[in-house]
């Protein structure tokens, strides 16, 4: 499959998701500004493709602007590897989502029955297993993806050759092998076998 149409494949993904998802949603309080799986969840989980629609929106800013986020995913990918809890390099000082119409599945997926502040999101069990699936159809579409943190997936894109390999379809894992251990990246063709 082409890489257009996997992009449109996973639109196709998220609505219906957020279709199924269309009652849990309206129970939900979470609402703008509020950020807590932003800052307290620990992983902003990506596959590549999605990391690669990111990429794409990153690059319609302007070269400051582009610069100042490539520091800030830098910087978040290096702390990433010694902590498990930090804010997403994509929240504003607003504490609202300066990617958010390209945001991850991970940040689609959530919403909170509760105020998360005192314990966290409590998500519905039927809206975790839906969320649950949808990931591994995500993960499936991008099958010569990995998944992993965002800023680390981020990087990946980040690098030319490993770019250039995955546009067009190239799988050579064995060349990032390092780079998946130290970023504790997963290979998405080997979910759910």
């Amino acid at each position: 499959m082409r890489l257009d149409d996997k992009l449109k494949k996973l639109e196709r993904i998220y609505q219906e998701f957020e279709t199924k998802a269309a009652d849990y949603v309206r129970r939900a309080v979470c609402g703008p500004g509020c950020a807590e799986c932003c800052t307290n969840v620990g992983e902003i989980a990506v596959t590549t493709l999605e990391a690669y629609r990111i990429w794409l929106f990153l690059q319609g800013l302007s070269v400051f602007q582009r610069q100042a986020m490539a520091k800030k995913i830098e910087a978040n990918r290096e702390e990433k590897r010694r902590t498990l809890l930090l804010p997403c390099p994509f929240l504003d000082p607003h504490r609202m989502c300066s990617i958010y119409d390209v945001r991850p599945f991970s940040c689609r997926r959530l919403y909170s029955v509760e105020p998360c502040a005192r314990r966290g999101p409590v998500v519905h069990k039927n809206l975790w297993q839906l969320a649950e699936e949808t990931t591994l159809a995500i993960q499936k579409l991008d099958e010569t993806g990995y998944a992993g943190h965002l800023s680390a997936v981020l990087a990946l894109l980040d690098d030319p050759c490993f770019r250039d390999d995955y546009l067009n379809g190239r799988f050579r894992p064995d060349l990032l092998m390092e780079r998946l251990r130290l970023d504790d990246l997963m290979i998405n063709r080997a979910v759910g076998r």
